[in-house]
């Protein structure tokens, strides 16, 4: 007698493997995409507590390349050539204390691997100094469906 596996029977197994690898696949994605956005929710919290500290203690609030100025530790790595100012580069946030003149108190933009995705990809978070409490999330119009759903609870909370 052969105990050998048919063709069809190891069809239907990589088959059976390759539907679940299907399902599971997103929902890892955006399991990983979630906990990096709790990590960024993190660290935007602790700029942005600093960011106050340094406003009480200076008057005014530090501006986007001024992160060096915080009295914070944030694991990563404080970069001058970040969008051409010094920012703190992570490997999968940008974060610097406010962007570009908003009146923001800390602004955590995504990036791949240290280099920063642009304003056509991926979704950033911020605190503002009118809600410091609230966390908002803004998708760009290219970012991943989960990514645009993940940034949507966010606004719907205030926080992750």
């Amino acid at each position: 007698m052969n105990k050998a596996f048919t063709l069809i029977e190891l069809l239907v197994v990589v088959l059976i493997i390759g539907i679940l690898s299907a399902i599971a696949l997103p929902q890892y994605t955006k399991a990983v995409e979630k906990a990096r956005m709790a990590e960024a929710v993190i660290n935007l919290r602790a700029i942005a507590n600093a960011n106050q500290i340094y406003h009480m203690t200076n008057g005014v609030y530090a501006e986007a390349d001024d992160i060096d100025k915080l009295d914070i530790e944030i694991p990563g790595e404080v970069n001058t050539e970040i969008l051409s100012n010094t920012r703190l580069g992570t490997k999968n946030f940008i974060y610097s204390p406010t962007g570009s003149g908003f009146a923001w108190l800390a602004l955590a933009q995504r990036a791949d691997n240290g280099v920063w995705r642009g304003t056509t990809n991926g979704y950033y978070l911020y605190i503002s100094q009118a809600e410091p409490d609230k966390i908002k999330c803004t998708a760009y119009e290219g970012a991943k469906d989960f990514e645009k759903q993940l940034c949507s609870q966010i606004n719907s909370k205030g926080t992750l």
